[in-house]
């Protein structure tokens, strides 16, 4: 056994995190072939609910992710269908000059 196998591949955040950067055609209703679900809007691959503090998505490979919002630093929290969580949080800032 690989020391790596149970590792969850940088690709599978990668591609949560770029869907939720980018929400592709993002729509306020349903189309066809959208998640089915008590959801604020729809994208090409998920859709989201807005909660107080958060939003949650949903993709359609039953990947969940909490993103924190409106807070200053990013916090995502994806937990894959087969169990495994990843979190990404923000720890520093860059100087506010630096913008």
């Amino acid at each position: 056994m690989n020391k790596f196998d149970r590792r969850v591949a940088e690709s599978r955040v990668a591609q949560v995190l770029g869907l939720i950067a980018a929400e592709p055609n993002r729509r306020s209703v349903a189309a066809a072939g959208d998640i089915v679900g008590q959801f604020d809007y729809w994208f090409d691959g998920g859709a989201a609910k807005v909660e107080t503090g958060y939003i949650e998505y949903r993709f359609s490979d039953d990947t969940r992710a909490v993103v924190g919002c409106p807070v200053p630093a990013l916090s995502v929290v994806i937990e894959f269908p087969d169990g495994c969580r990843v979190r990404v949080q923000q720890e520093t800032w860059a100087p506010e000059d630096a913008g």
